[in-house]
């Protein structure tokens, strides 16, 4: 089993939920919590690796993947940096 914060790293790398709205934030956080326990992770393990607040480790990962997309070309970026010498066409 993996530890309890590459699970949830696993979980939350990919999503593709927006947080803007509040109830989102907290239902995700609600659906993290169940799929923990379904996978045999404790609510103490996962506030542990959270920091203490699901909801707000979530928001602060989008912010991460957000800030992440401004600085620099990202997969799908629908303007990829050019290759000198490549004609793109």
């Amino acid at each position: 089993m993996k530890n309890v914060r590459d699970w949830l790293e696993d979980q939350v790398s990919n999503d593709q939920v927006d947080f803007n709205e509040d109830s989102a934030l907290e239902q995700h956080a609600e659906i993290i919590r169940a799929a923990a326990e379904a996978a045999g992770y404790s609510a103490d393990e996962l506030d542990h690796a959270c920091g203490g607040d699901i909801a707000e480790y979530l928001r602060y990962r989008q912010k991460e993947v957000i800030d992440e997309d401004a600085e620099g070309k990202m997969a799908g970026d629908t303007f990829p940096i050019p290759v000198p010498g490549f004609n793109q066409q």
